[in-house]
């Protein structure tokens, strides 16, 4: 994406047709694309300076200020178990939210926000149950995409580094 800073409302309804459809956040991380529903992603900026905190886990790489709020920042490469890389500057950050709290997250590259039906849309196999990071997986011609699970994959982790319910 070329621009620096894009904005979508957050409580945006969707069409409720029999062939409902949801729009979502595409993203590559290591080559392997991946995505967020468009309703939990509130930004994607450019990557800035990421202010590094002491004794944090591996996956967390320190805050930003965004807009006079301090921001976490998770390395997405990292918490998939990829290897971690230098930060480039045409590296993405994903603005994430809750209801009661925000995050930016790292991630290679986004490609674009896409709608897809909901026979698009399949719940994971029941072999990868194990996995509560992966909420769905969208087949896109012979491609598939892991929709993620931002509350179990950024949120539940953020609660528990900060000792703070959400």
């Amino acid at each position: 994406m070329n621009s620096a800073l894009i904005s979508w409302q957050k409580d945006r309804q969707l069409s409720s047709s029999p062939d409902k459809s949801h729009h979502y956040v595409l993203f590559r991380i290591a080559r392997q694309n991946y995505a967020l529903p468009l309703t939990q992603v509130i930004r994607v900026l450019r990557m800035v300076a990421v202010t590094p905190v002491p004794e944090m886990p591996h996956w967390l790489s320190g805050v930003i200020n965004m807009a006079g709020h301090t921001l976490p920042v998770i390395d997405l490469r990292r918490l998939l178990g990829h290897h971690g890389k230098e930060v480039e500057l045409q590296d993405r950050l994903l603005i994430v939210a809750s209801e009661r709290l925000s995050a930016a997250v790292s991630v290679d590259e986004v490609l674009s926000i896409q709608e897809f039906t909901e026979a698009q849309i399949e719940p994971p196999n029941p072999a990868l149950s194990q996995s509560r990071m992966l909420a769905a997986i969208i087949r896109l011609d012979d491609a598939m995409i892991m929709v993620l699970d931002a509350q179990q994959l950024f949120f539940k982790r953020l609660e528990k580094v900060s000792d703070v319910p959400i």
